[in-house]
């Protein structure tokens, strides 16, 4: 007799549900239905698709190489990049990684996942259904209600709800309200502007690797962060204090241009005209981080990725946990034959954690005080070359351990608990 597909409904077809709808599906025992707010971005302009970076290091890259051709498809929108150069009027510092890592715009990221997924599975076992905005969920009845572009509300069914919903998720609110789920969200310190850059000028003589990401600091809170994109591109983040944007105050392109002039001459001349006016008016974005207790709801439903566990963008591990996550998903599945019972409170179990550690390491590896920015960029250097020479006695610094192994998050906040809490007195002694 044939057996019914279980239907797993997937809110939010960003980088992680996708992936977990590749590795589903991949599994042959479920049907699934992806729900986003956001158009199709297969019908949105290509002009309009542009974003902000990922950069995919040893953790997400494997999370997608356990989908036969996956890291392939996504590497054609790529740049392979070898470690970050670090700008500052004086003098450029390279800093190789050990690792390559994969330079992607998140727009061109989800749109290879998507198109990757609905060339391989049909209608009989995927439907996709954008402009959905998820409303209200029933954990009791399993069901689920969104309203539709035109406004209307409906609801649908589940097996399996799972919430991909990003750092602002309508499921885990849902959960927080009416279920009891214990959950802090508290806004990062940082605010960005994205900023879209030529990597070359050949007027100028200026042409930045186009394998290493590019980045300056502007004193102790203003940052630029530039990943590689095809086409001798650099797309990123002006990052600054949300409380005291150094922007703000400018009201033409030129005073734009001007600051950068003075603050990051070598990005002046890689800004256009068109660039510092759009700059001007591109909107401030804020960041949350997400701290969750538990992960699952029951044994129907269950967060992933930024709807569980948001973390501060500055060690670049928000997507490659995310996706981490669904190779963990896939993993319990195995280890208990798709019981999805015993699944969830051991993803929570073992993820919850995880997540907890990440935070940690994603809000104090970066220093702000100008004394340990010093000793920042000396661990850097010279403690990289001391721990190759002297393994036994100087550990990797925390980046490498992040960027340049694939140690759980627990691990890496052990070994580098003595600089973690030397930042984190940092930021909370009076100056």
């Amino acid at each position: 007799m044939h057996t019914p597909l279980q239907k797993i409904v997937i809110i939010g077809a960003g980088p992680a549900g996708l992936l977990l709808a590749h590795y589903l599906l991949h599994r042959q025992q479920y049907y699934i239905e992806i729900y986003d707010r956001r158009p199709d971005p297969r019908q949105v302009d290509p002009n309009e698709r542009r974003s902000f970076p990922i950069s995919l290091q040893k953790r997400g890259r494997k999370a997608l190489q356990g989908i036969p051709g996956l890291e392939a498809a996504v590497a054609q929108d790529a740049m392979v990049c070898q470690g970050t150069v670090i700008h500052s009027p004086k003098q450029a510092r390279d800093i190789r990684r050990k690792n390559e890592l994969l330079t992607i715009d998140r727009s061109r990221l989800v749109a290879a996942l998507l198109e990757q997924l609905t060339g391989t599975y049909s209608n009989s076992s995927l439907r996709l259904f954008f402009n959905c905005v998820c409303q209200r969920l029933d954990a009791d009845q399993q069901t689920v209600s969104f309203l539709n572009a035109t406004g209307r509300p409906f609801s649908i069914s589940y097996d399996r709800l799972i919430g991909a919903d990003g750092a602002r998720s309508q499921v885990r609110t849902e959960l927080a309200a009416r279920y009891d789920l214990p959950c802090k969200q508290t806004y990062v310190p940082d605010a960005y502007k994205s900023i879209f850059l030529a990597r070359t000028n050949p007027e100028k003589d200026i042409e930045l690797a186009p394998d290493r990401i590019h980045t300056s600091n502007v004193g102790r809170n203003n940052r630029l962060v530039l990943a590689p994109q095809p086409n001798n591109q650099l797309h990123g983040a002006f990052i600054f204090n949300a409380e005291n944007n150094p922007l703000a105050e400018f009201t033409t392109q030129e005073e734009i241009l001007n600051y950068f002039a003075e603050n990051l001459p070598v990005f002046r001349q890689l800004m256009s005209d068109t660039e510092a006016a759009e700059l001007l008016q591109r909107p401030v974005a804020r960041l949350m981080s997400v701290t969750c207790d538990r992960f699952h709801q029951g044994e129907h439903i269950l967060l992933v990725g930024d709807a569980a566990h948001a973390v501060s963008p500055s060690i670049g591990q928000g997507c490659n946990s995310s996706l981490e996550d669904i190779q963990i998903i896939d993993r319990l599945l195995d280890q208990y034959q798709d019981d999805w019972s015993q699944v969830l409170p051991q993803f929570s179990q073992q993820r919850v954690p995880e997540a907890h550690a990440l935070r940690d390491l994603s809000d104090y590896s970066f220093p702000r005080s100008t004394p340990l920015i010093a000793e920042f960029f000396l661990r850097l250097t010279l403690g990289r070359k001391l721990n190759q020479w002297f393994p036994q006695w100087f550990k990797p610094f925390v980046f490498d351990l992040v960027l340049d192994s694939d140690l759980s998050y627990t691990e890496v906040l052990d070994l580098s608990k003595g600089w973690i809490s030397k930042v984190k007195r940092s930021m909370t002694s009076p100056t």
